[in-house]
């Protein structure tokens, strides 16, 4: 006789509710995206204010405190404006379940952030006093919107959506490249204004400029072709060459006398490249928000799809017969043959169509999981470059400029890309530990 074989396995009933709790999960992964997407708009709203405040701050130090006051005093409004909506913003996050664990990460970087946006008043203070080199004016500046840009960078690493995950890296190093030219906007008012392009000051420019490209490099593998139109369009802009021609005196001009009429012209072209840039932004953002919302559109209707599936096959009594050893082996003292010498036991399980509905998601997901495999490169090496320029500036007493001149030279000197030597330094973390 054939073992008795229970009318049907414990697991079935709950292979529908697994699978539909899984295609509910990713819906609700793809909400908290879209909060965090919205999130990402008014970080970069407010980074754009406090960029045209650090550029007028150093026009005002470089003055001597005689220059661009009212500018300066606008741009401080602005900033002060757009930083209480984004306080505002941040209340929604604290709300009963905001909280998730998946979220520790970015709502420490926002703690981060507010820490830093606490010691904006101070800062504007030592810039009222000229107590500051504007060169530090711009460093106490770029801290905080580089907290900020955390934020965006911790948004973008915890994406699972392909296309959103794209979006946000073309976004995140976009948003990079800006702040860079608004870096190097700072340091040639700086510059052009004192008439000095010293030694630290040009290094300064040049890593600036050198760091923009690898940006708007990587900008240009995942943005949208309207996007890399508008950037391939900029590039012809009016206002470029004179940008052009001001770049290449500050990069190679002997030091001379102040002159202010060229820190005000070179503050004016850069400054309408950066807004440029900020349109470019713009279509970034809207192509963000775009794709997490028809990605939630599609899940959503996918999970309801499922649903009614599942529901469809539970009303039905069919089962198919497989054979009992595919599952199992065959019993002892059994040769496989069943009552009918057929080979086979018949045993219901779930039919075809819940296997084909299982089979399909793990083949979804792990397709989804390769395609955010370039994505995902792409963040991490952008995070080991930042790791290897802490390590050095910690172990080394380098400067950030110092740091990433250092890897950027040994990349060149090895032939390897600089993210390889990023990464071969933060490997060797303890020995630089023991050698502080």
């Amino acid at each position: 006789m054939n073992p008795s074989i229970p009318p049907s396995f414990p697991f079935e009933e709950a292979i529908g509710d697994f699978l539909v709790a899984s295609r509910k999960c990713e819906v609700v992964s793809l909400e908290r995206l879209l909060e965090a997407v919205q999130l990402v708009g008014r970080i970069r709203a407010l980074v754009h204010q406090l960029q045209r405040e650090r550029g007028a701050s150093s026009l005002w130090i470089g003055s001597a405190g005689q220059r661009y006051a009212e500018e300066l005093a606008q741009y401080r409004t602005e900033s002060d404006t757009t930083a209480a909506a984004f306080r505002e913003h941040l209340d929604g996050w604290l709300q009963p379940g905001a909280c998730a664990h998946a979220r520790s990460r970015l709502l420490g970087r926002m703690a981060l952030a507010l820490h830093g946006l606490s010691g904006l008043p101070s800062l504007r203070e030592e810039v009222n006093e000229c107590t500051l080199s504007p060169m530090e004016a711009m460093r106490g500046f770029s801290e905080l919107i580089r907290s900020l840009l955390a934020v965006v960078f911790e948004a973008a690493d915890s994406a699972t959506d392909p296309e959103v995950s794209g979006a946000l890296v073309a976004l995140l190093n976009f948003m990079q490249g800006k702040e860079l030219a608004g870096q190097e906007r700072a340091i040639g008012a700086a510059g052009f204004g004192q008439g000095v392009f010293d030694g630290e000051l040009r290094q300064a420019l040049l890593h600036r400029i050198d760091a923009q490209e690898r940006s708007f490099r990587i900008f240009s593998e995942f943005a949208p072709e309207p996007a890399c139109a508008a950037w391939r369009e900029l590039q012809g802009a009016g206002f470029v060459a004179a940008f052009e021609r001001l770049r290449r005196q500050a990069c190679t001009q002997a030091d001379g006398q102040p002159d202010p009429a060229r820190a005000e012209a070179w503050f004016a072209c850069t400054t309408a490249r950066i807004d440029a840039m900020k349109e470019i932004e713009d279509l970034l953002e809207m192509h963000l928000n775009e794709c997490c919302s028809a990605r939630i559109a599609a899940d959503r209707a996918d999970l309801g799809a499922v649903r009614d599936r599942i529901a469809q096959l539970a009303e039905s009594e069919l089962r198919d017969s497989v054979p009992y050893a595919v599952f199992f082996g065959a019993p002892e003292g059994l040769d496989g043959e069943g009552e009918g010498g057929d080979n086979t036991l018949n045993v219901p399980i779930v039919g075809h169509s819940v296997m084909d509905l299982v089979q399909r998601q793990a083949s979804r997901l792990q397709t989804v999981e390769d395609e955010l495999h370039a994505a995902r490169q792409a963040l991490a090496e952008r995070k080991t470059i930042e790791r290897a320029k802490a390590l050095l500036i910690q172990h080394r007493g380098l400067t950030e400029d110092q740091a990433y001149k250092l890897l950027r030279q040994t990349a060149m000197n090895q032939n390897r890309r600089l993210a390889e030597v990023a990464e071969a330094t933060v490997a060797m973390s303890d020995l630089l530990g023991k050698g502080a």
